[in-house]
């Protein structure tokens, strides 16, 4: 439901709310106030997950002393680019679910104090695939939505402009796409407008998308309902599959750098492109 306002601005506010306006994700005046206050309001509230308890076993030498996750680029761990990029987006609160070889991600992390956010520590006892990762943590996720992150992909998005565009999407989960060339590695995507229609795991000779998918989430509290009846291990894919059967998944399409960093060659074209 929405109502109507009327409100008196500067010339000068009301240009900069005008530039915003591109006719196609933001269509008027009044949908650019809507589209910058979601913007600004729902970063501080809103918990990131991430996950970064793989065990990195495709890319060994890499991962035989680290976890994936810990690997550096720029001098710095991925784990510690995403935190940062987080943190700058206005999101303070952060939950790692971490598995086995630990204890480097608390030893540089701890508390994130020093990176300006607080984290939380779900430990794995035993592997779970991301979904079950997920449901681990899931008493310390309190807030609608909340982003779901694969502590493995070394990425320049936007997340304030990622969670406004979720909240006018009004849909259960967001999936963050990624145009490529090569898909052959990657989850292929197909959409209608903003609609995520198909999903395949692996390529798909007879799709002919480009999109795959990036490996992160916008999510809505509810999307555990979807949990309520799986005690096995499972990925989170399953539940995105049943979403968009659903037609309750969008596509937020992100052109910029972007790198799952899944094998020693993307490890080190990702350090390449990161000069």
């Amino acid at each position: 439901m929405r109502q109507r306002l009327t409100i008196t601005l500067k010339d000068s506010i009301l240009n900069k709310i005008d530039d915003t306006i591109d006719g196609i994700r933001i269509r008027n005046r009044s949908h650019a106030i809507e589209y910058l206050l979601n913007k600004a309001f729902y970063s501080s509230q809103t918990q990131a997950v991430i996950l970064a308890g793989g065990k990195g076993t495709r890319m060994r030498p890499y991962t035989y002393e680290l976890p994936k996750a810990m690997l550096p680029i720029q001098n710095k761990p991925i784990l510690a680019h995403m935190v940062l990029s987080l943190r700058d987006a206005g999101i303070r609160e952060v939950i790692f679910c971490v598995g086995e070889r630990s204890e480097a991600i608390h030893e540089y992390f701890g508390n994130g104090e020093r990176f300006g956010v607080h984290i939380t520590y779900v430990q794995e006892q035993e592997e779970l695939g991301t979904g079950g990762a997920l449901l681990n943590a899931r008493k310390l996720i309190h807030s609608s939505p909340f982003l779901l992150l694969y502590g493995d992909v070394f990425v320049d998005i936007d997340y304030k402009d990622l969670l406004s565009f979720h909240i006018q999407q009004a849909e259960m989960i967001t999936m963050v796409l990624k145009p490529l060339q090569e898909v052959k590695a990657f989850g292929q995507i197909t959409m209608r407008g903003s609609n995520v229609t198909g999903f395949y795991p692996h390529a798909n000779k007879e799709c002919k998308s480009n999109l795959v998918n990036a490996g992160i989430y916008v999510c809505n509290q509810d999307i555990f309902d979807a949990f309520s009846a799986i005690r096995t291990v499972f990925q989170i894919e399953g539940i995105v599959s049943e979403y968009i059967e659903k037609q309750q998944v969008v596509g937020y399409v992100h052109d910029g750098l972007w790198f799952d960093v899944g094998t020693p060659e993307d490890y080190e074209q990702a350090i390449k492109s990161a000069r």
